[in-house]
This record gives C-alpha cells, sequence and structure tokens, in this order.
C-alpha cells in the first residue's frame, strides 16, 4: 500500500484507519502457525500451552504429573487434571497519545502514524481470529477497553482513536504540555492482561522512566511483548542550514529558537538525542522486547 487517504495531516479521520488493513508490515519475530485453535499464533511463553478443564478420576496410562494430590488426599481416591487446548491469545495495544506524540515536522504527527500502526496491528489480529483490546495513554488518564473479537467492535475501538486523538489535539493550546510517566497506566495494564497475552506498544518511550521499565518487565516476563517506537527526524538531527536562520518552536504555552546554523549547538542536540535513544534502547533491552523504529518522514511502504 502507498498511502493512506489523509485529508489533515493533525487530525484523523475513521477511513484512514480501516485503510490501514491494507499495509504490509515485517512482523515481530514470533511464528504465525495455521492450527485448529481460535487464535493461530504458537506462544513462545512456556508452560503447556493448556488450560485446566475438570478433575477426574485417575485413569491407566494418565501422567503422574498431573495428578491432583488435593483432591487424591481430600477423597481418599486418585485423580487426575484434565487439560485442554488454550484456544485464544488476546491482543493488547497500547497506543500512547499524551503530548509528545503530538509533534511533527512533516506531513504527519506522531499521533496520526501511531493511530494508523495501532489500527494495523488491530486489523492483522482480526484476520487472525483473536480478540483485541485498546489501551489510550493519554498522559495522566487512560481510555482502557475491554477484548474482543467481533469487527464491530473493533471498528468502535478505532471510532474512539479518532475521537480521542482529535479531542486532545483540539485542546492542546490550552493545556500544560507537560508529559509524565506512563507508570499508573502501564500497572493497569498490568492488571488486564493475563498469561499468554499478545501486547504492543506504541510510543515514542520518551517519558519511560525506572518505574515504567519495571511494569515493562512484569509484561514481559510472561507475555508477548513488541515495542514500537515513532519518532519525527527533526527529533533525532537538525537540518543542515546553508546560511544564518532560526527554527521558531513553541510547546503551547511558550516559544523559541533553535539556530540550526550553530556548529556546536548542532552536535549538543545530535549528542542529547543519541543519549535518549540509548536509554529507549537499553531499558527495552533490560526488559527482553524486541522493538522497531519508526520514523514519520518514511511512508509504509518503505516498511513493508
Amino acid at each position: 500500500m502507498d498511502t493512506i487517504s489523509r485529508q489533515s495531516p493533525v487530525s484523523l479521520q475513521i477511513e484512514q484507519l480501516i485503510e490501514a488493513r491494507a499495509i504490509h508490515l515485517n512482523m515481530p519475530p514470533w511464528r504465525q502457525v495455521s492450527s485448529s485453535r481460535h487464535g493461530n499464533r504458537l506462544s513462545k511463553v512456556r508452560g503447556r500451552g493448556m488450560e485446566f478443564d475438570e478433575v477426574r478420576h485417575y485413569q491407566p496410562g494418565d501422567d503422574i504429573r498431573c495428578i491432583d494430590w488435593r483432591v487424591t488426599a481430600r477423597t481418599g481416591k486418585t485423580h487426575t487434571k484434565l487439560f485442554r487446548e488454550d484456544r485464544e491469545h488476546p491482543v493488547f495495544i497500547f497506543l500512547d497519545l499524551s503530548h509528545s506524540m503530538y509533534f511533527g515536522s512533516g506531513d504527519k504527527l506522531k499521533s496520526v502514524f501511531a493511530s494508523e500502526l495501532a489500527a494495523c496491528l488491530g486489523w492483522n489480529a482480526q484476520q487472525l481470529g483473536e480478540r483485541v483490546a485498546l489501551t489510550l495513554h493519554l498522559g495522566e488518564q487512560a481510555h482502557n477497553q475491554k477484548p474482543a473479537a467481533s469487527k464491530t467492535h473493533w471498528l468502535a475501538q478505532l471510532q474512539s482513536i479518532v475521537e480521542v486523538h482529535n479531542q486532545k489535539f483540539a485542546t492542546l493550546a490550552q493545556q500544560q504540555l507537560q508529559d509524565c510517566s506512563p507508570t499508573h497506566n502501564l500497572e493497569t495494564l498490568c492488571q488486564l492482561v493475563k498469561t499468554g497475552y499478545q501486547v504492543h506498544l506504541i510510543s515514542d518511550f520518551y517519558h519511560f522512566d525506572s518505574a515504567a521499565a519495571l511494569h515493562l518487565q512484569r509484561l514481559a516476563s510472561h507475555n508477548q511483548v513488541f515495542a514500537w517506537q515513532i519518532s519525527d527526524p527533526l527529533e533525532q538531527q537538525l537540518p543542515k542550514a546553508n546560511t544564518a536562520m532560526q527554527l521558531q518552536v513553541s510547546n503551547g504555552n511558550s516559544e523559541g529558537y533553535l539556530q540550526p546554523d550553530s556548529k556546536a549547538f548542532r552536535q549538543q542536540f545530535r549528542r542529547l538525542a543519541k543519549q535518549r535513544q540509548q536509554h529507549i534502547e537499553q531499558m527495552l533491552q533490560q526488559a527482553r522486547i524486541p522493538h522497531q523504529h519508526f520514523s514519520t518522514a518514511l511512508e509504509w511502504q518503505d516498511y513493508a
């Protein structure tokens, strides 16, 4: 897919999130398999991959490791646990729509790019028959929805992305632009996500501190977790300046100027950007979370 329909570089429309189902991406490094299960992914979480079903009398040939010793002691007769195949692996999408995501130096905000990516991942899960749940990180607040497999429910979640995104963008000028750590919302996510789930984290990860990192490790210890980092090229390196120039920037409350023609300033800017990126990568590596880095400067076909 070459492009997604978009009338505005700063707002969302439901049509572009519906069109995101045609985006082709290199998916995370877990195997896609075909099976008779409701979900079509092979879990990498250690264990039987089975759910407890019932207890019955022990029969010759039963695995002695499945003997239920509590029931056996209580009844005086040997009982064994029966398990059934785990039939689904719900997909949770954590979409960061906090203040820092509403930035863009080109034709698309990071928040717009991230929303399209969330839609793409949700559509992919839909095609695999998985239930999908959405968490919108809005800074101090969060918008959580329960997992469901129906297409109608997913379309409703996409509509919620559009409404929340556009409403937040419209009120940015009246808000104090100060992002906080997503620690609280990640803690809530840990409570919602059960063992064996698939979790996609979509963010610039600029405000993930040590407390948030602990929750990432907790999530990754029992689930398939993948991080999708979104950045803007201007956050990595200042544009080249042939003549003296200034770039006007604003946080919504005050304005300032960058001086890309200053060699010392450019070097310091690049050094700080590199340190920030190293911190993000180290945090994800410690949590053993694979990640992919996207730039808003590229189109979707560049990542196919």
